[in-house]
């Protein structure tokens, strides 16, 4: 451009002074040819000034584009930062959070509330509607009431869901509204909280509570109720001596005498429940208390016809513990074994030293058996299917097994019988 406008200069310089070198004369349209030239002189001059105003103005336009990019770009890394920070805080809770919108699509699940309601784990990406998804029937129609324009969200309610292996999971729910900018109502969030181990706390509250004012109660009834069964017992035993064996009056006084032993049984059980005792260690034969346990109610199994068979008994097992309470702890499971066989019957008593510092007790029946559904509850207090039972003797024999630092496992199969197998430390390995 500035090149055009030197060459516009030059030609009329030439112009101008061609004439008056000459002398000749100029022609009529020589004034004209001027004007023309000063005009593009002057067009030339004003589209050098726009062009050079109009690459100021790109250039600017250029970096405010610049700046315009760059901000962009930071707001989109902090958009997505901000995005991927909510992610890891969604997958991260251990409470689990469900988002539904107005038109009943979820759009958000976290990881633990897929756990929590056992869904698999969806694409989230894309939105699903609700109601396709196996969600418990009470959590569905919570979120079809939250759905509802004039639904109350504030209230919080228990959540219960049942699992295939057959336990049981226990949720707190809450529910609250998502404000849009605007004001507008564009969803529900669902928060559920995991309260199972609440649960079974309270659970063990409650049962200690129970068993607190059961207790109480033995402590004033024991006394009571066994100084009359002691004066039954002895005139029961004396009747027995002036009697002749093999007599219908014989037997009826033994049955006596049995009876007695069962009810001071369930006494002593309710009284190992209320007192906190220690076990009383000392060195014993556990093969001798076994027998001498088993004599004490053998005329009872005699009577019902049941087969009592001990197996590998022929050495001591000497072991460090407490014989009156493994006493109790064997009569109990003798007595379980009686009431699954109510005629006729096979018991095997069996010991086992699977080490030299552990000895192993199965006692095994042939009775009734035990429900799959009831074999995980047998050893909790108070829990029987026994109509005349207390739910006290196999708590019992957990509790004296767990005083002893041992174990103790049950195995059933209805119809077939039960095997009960106590685990107990020997302690030091001197002779009896």
């Amino acid at each position: 451009m500035h090149n055009l406008i030197q060459l516009s200069s030059a030609r009329k310089r030439r112009v101008t002074q061609t004439p008056q070198t000459q002398g000749e004369t100029l022609h009529p349209n020589y004034e004209k040819l001027l004007q023309a030239f000063d005009l593009f002189t002057s067009a030339s001059a004003s589209l050098q000034n726009s062009y050079l105003e109009l690459q100021c103005e790109a250039r600017r336009l250029s970096s405010e584009l610049e700046c315009a990019n760059a901000e962009l770009i930071r707001s989109l890394e902090a958009r997505e930062k901000i995005q991927n920070y909510l992610s890891s805080i969604l997958e991260s809770l251990s409470n689990g959070v469900l988002v539904v919108n107005p038109d009943g699509m979820l759009t958000v699940c976290n990881p633990a509330a897929s756990r929590m309601l056992g869904l698999p784990q969806f694409d989230w990406v894309t939105a699903r509607q609700f109601e396709a998804l196996p969600l418990p029937d009470k959590l569905r129609a919570w979120i079809r009431e939250s759905l509802q324009a004039s639904a109350v969200l504030t209230e919080d309610a228990e959540l219960e869901v049942a699992r295939a292996e057959g336990n049981s999971r226990f949720f707190m729910v809450s529910r609250s509204p998502v404000i849009d900018p605007k004001g507008n109502c564009s969803g529900t969030t669902i928060i559920l909280k995991d309260i199972t181990q609440l649960k079974e706390l309270e659970h063990q509250t409650q049962r200690a509570q129970r068993l607190q004012a059961m207790g109480e109660m033995a402590v004033q009834l024991a006394h009571e109720i066994r100084n009359p069964l002691g004066s039954i017992e002895l005139f029961a035993s004396l009747l027995k001596s002036e009697l002749q064996p093999g007599t219908d009056t014989r037997t009826w006084a033994e049955q006596i005498s049995t009876g007695i032993r069962f009810l001071n049984t369930i006494v002593s059980n309710m009284l190992s429940f209320a007192r906190a005792s220690k076990a009383q260690v000392r060195h014993f034969d556990l093969g001798e208390l076994i027998e001498t346990t088993l004599s004490f109610v053998e005329p009872v199994f005699a009577q019902r016809r049941i087969q009592v068979k001990l197996e590998n008994f022929q050495e001591p097992i000497c072991m460090d513990g407490d014989p009156e309470m493994l006493r109790q702890m064997l009569m109990n499971l003798f007595m379980n074994a009686l009431q699954a066989m109510p005629e006729e019957g096979n018991l095997k008593i069996r010991t086992r030293q699977p080490s030299t510092a552990w000895v192993e007790i199965e006692v095994e029946d042939s009775g009734i058996g035990i429900a799959p559904e009831n074999i995980a509850r047998i050893f909790d207090p108070f829990f029987t299917t026994n109509e005349n039972g207390t739910g006290l003797g196999l708590s019992l024999v957990c509790q004296i097994v767990e005083k002893h630092q041992g174990r103790v496992e049950a195995r059933s199969e209805s119809g077939k019988g039960t095997s009960f197998t106590v685990c107990l430390p020997l302690g030091r390995s001197e002779s009896c």
